[in-house]
């Protein structure tokens, strides 16, 4: 049987489907990072990019399922960012190549944590008390992270060029000083005058971060 070409009207109904689901998840990203699982209201998602609280109930079966599918997009986000900066066995590169890698890396970190603070948000509210959501988001999504960089910043610090700072200690100096500037960027914007979202603030930053961490860089 020959197969139908889909009308005009039902190839616009479903990628607007698709459109508003994806909206969704990117205004649930802002109001459970600001708010935290309890005090996000899926009412405020739906406002916010002026969709009807049905559509969520459409798309997402609970609130559960809702934050779920917006961090599983948050960090599927982060994982492209990073596609292809680390080597998938760092012994087999030289130092001065993987120097190069851990480098882009933080630079590419604090781009995109500069454009979604909520992800250091989510971290912290959820990291604060033990949930199933917090050992979801641990086991799924920050620990493949964690254990990605440990192995490159082992054989970094082994070389001279990363700084003496604990394999397990490093990811939290990496995340928390690659994100604050941008959760507290009110702060920022009255303490320097500067905005922590401008192209000059970022590339700053991330310059600052490779330095601090990476000081044999120079060197190599």
């Amino acid at each position: 049987m020959e197969r139908k070409t889909p009308t005009p009207t039902k190839v616009r109904l479903r990628r607007n489907r698709t459109d508003i689901r994806e909206a969704l998840l990117e205004s649930a990203l802002v109001e459970f990072g600001a708010k935290g699982f309890d005090g996000a209201s899926t009412r405020a998602i739906a406002a916010r990019v002026e969709a009807h609280q049905p559509q969520i109930n459409y798309h997402f079966e609970s609130k559960t399922a809702l934050w779920t599918a917006a961090v599983d997009h948050l960090f599927g986000l982060l994982r492209e960012t990073f596609r292809g900066v680390f080597p998938a066995k760092p012994t087999e590169i030289g130092v001065p190549e993987l120097a190069a890698a851990f480098a882009d890396g933080i630079r590419r970190l604090v781009r995109f944590v500069a454009a979604h603070p909520e992800l250091n948000q989510i971290m912290v509210h959820e990291g604060t008390a033990p949930s199933d959501r917090l050992t979801w988001l641990t086991e799924t999504h920050v620990k493949p992270f964690f254990n990605g960089i440990r192995g490159a910043w082992q054989l970094l610090r082994d070389a001279g060029v990363a700084a003496p700072i604990d394999s397990e200690v490093l990811y939290y100096v990496l995340v928390g000083g690659a994100s604050l500037p941008y959760v507290n960027a009110a702060e920022v914007r009255l303490l320097t005058g500067r905005d922590p979202k401008s192209p000059s603030w970022i590339d700053a930053h991330a310059d600052g971060m490779v330095s601090i961490l990476l000081p044999g860089l120079a060197g190599l």
